[in-house]
């Protein structure tokens, strides 16, 4: 994982001390792709850990459900390739990631924005997959 260690490493406390609230990626490179914004969820489906990312579209909304590992790879690729911020809810304090155009990444934590967990509504239960892997 490039420079988004510091993130990463938060999001996974927030999920394993049950902190977690939802991940926003906004602030698209070009907003004429149409993808305006990507919210992720956490859920535990059958046992499992799992990442449900909502792709909102100008038209539509496209879901796809991760687990972590596939999830970070994800979210990596989308803040160095389609989008400039990220901003990881947790009860306890919220951590906004910014990548700048020459790809460097920092990190800025603030107050809380929640202090409740979201309820756990999902779209309907379908298996985790791995990612599809790019063509080329």
């Amino acid at each position: 994982m490039s420079d988004f260690n510091e993130f990463f490493e938060a999001l996974e406390q927030s999920v394993t001390i049950n902190e977690f609230v939802k991940l926003t990626i906004s602030k698209p490179m070009k907003k004429s792709e149409g993808l305006q914004n990507v919210y992720v969820r956490f859920f535990i489906i059958d046992g499992k850990q799992v990442f449900e990312f909502k792709y909102r579209h100008t038209s539509e909304n496209i879901f796809k459900k991760l687990f972590l590992v596939d999830a970070k790879a994800e979210i990596e690729n989308l803040l160095l390739n389609t989008f400039r911020t990220g901003t990881l809810f947790t009860l306890s304090y919220d951590l906004l990631v910014m990548v700048s155009k020459t790809k460097k990444v920092s990190c800025r934590d603030t107050a809380p924005s929640f202090r409740n967990k979201l309820p756990e509504v999902s779209q309907e239960s379908q298996e985790p997959k791995e990612l599809d892997k790019p063509k080329e």
